[in-house]
């Protein structure tokens, strides 16, 4: 099912605003990578035959114009496979991260469109049954990249220790919201990632001890590392950027549930890596 709307780039004043940078600054090539999202966060209730029953999403009137409605239409359209408790349907409540997408389509319009979709939602299980951040000390901003004015975001893989020590740690994507030649790019994704990696892995982790999770030998937990000069990103405004490609270590789990992208996941917190947790959304997102 194609889930896509257009508006008039009007509305869209932050993508205009950063237009200037990007023209003096990068090459045709990596301009025509820019991208806007947003992440829209609520609630959905999936019927007993796996269809969408209601949505509820936060703060809608923080959206801007159409976005609420927009989203709210594509969800209820969603199919899950049904969750089934003792062999039995049961109706059932998620949490829901939509990532949209706005690309430029010509003509003084954009189209947007959902291109991830993430349903974990570590605060229904006992405190007991999670993975919890012990010390988990920011990265420094690297010199370079603060003087040149870099901002972005670092999606980390995590391996955590049955001790709640860092095993191992890998960098997933790196998105900047930054435009130069692809080289720099290149460089400045390195300098960030290089830098959240480092922190990782001096992080310590309190493992589960109870639940399913609890026998695991090891835990891989994923973790946004965001570089910016303001503070926590803004809900409900779009965010301009450059997304960076996408890398998994050996050691990782590769069944990540459809349409799950690492930018899905809502600011803060981690996140367990892997399919199993969450609803299974059936419908394909068309941007993902």
């Amino acid at each position: 099912m194609k889930q896509r709307a257009a508006w008039m780039l009007c509305w869209l004043a932050v993508m205009l605003a950063w237009a200037p940078a990007v023209s003096a600054q990068g090459p045709g090539g990596v301009r025509k990578q820019v991208e806007a999202s947003m992440r829209v966060t609520g609630a959905i209730t999936i019927a007993t035959d796996g269809s969408v029953e209601a949505v509820d999403l936060d703060t809608p009137e923080k959206l801007p114009k159409g976005i609420a409605a927009f989203v709210g239409q594509n969800i209820a359209g969603w199919r899950f496979e049904p969750v089934v408790v003792d062999g039995v349907p049961h109706r059932a409540l998620t949490r829901v991260s939509a990532l949209l997408v706005g690309k430029t389509i010509g003509g003084g319009q954009m189209s947007v469109s959902i291109r991830g979709a993430d349903f974990s939602d570590d605060t229904v299980l006992p405190e007991a049954e999670r993975i919890a951040a012990r010390q988990m000390k920011p990265p420094g901003y690297p010199t370079s990249a603060a003087e040149e004015g870099v901002q972005g975001t670092v999606y980390l893989l995590v391996k955590v220790a049955r001790d709640g020590t860092v095993g191992d740690v890998s960098t997933e994507q790196v998105n900047l919201r930054f435009v130069a030649s692809e080289p720099q790019m290149n460089r400045h994704r390195d300098r960030l990632a290089r830098a959240a990696m480092a922190a990782a892995r001096g992080w310590t982790f309190a493992p589960p001890t109870a639940g399913e999770q609890a026998s695991q030998p090891h835990w891989i937990v994923r973790v946004p590392v965001d570089f910016n000069f303001t503070g926590l990103l803004p809900y409900g405004e779009w965010q301009v950027y450059v997304p960076g490609p996408r890398t998994r270590p050996d050691w990782a789990p590769d069944e990540d549930a459809p349409g799950f992208s690492p930018d899905a996941l809502a600011e803060g917190g981690i996140r367990l890596a892997g399919g199993h947790r969450g609803p299974k959304l059936l419908t394909p997102l068309d941007g993902a």
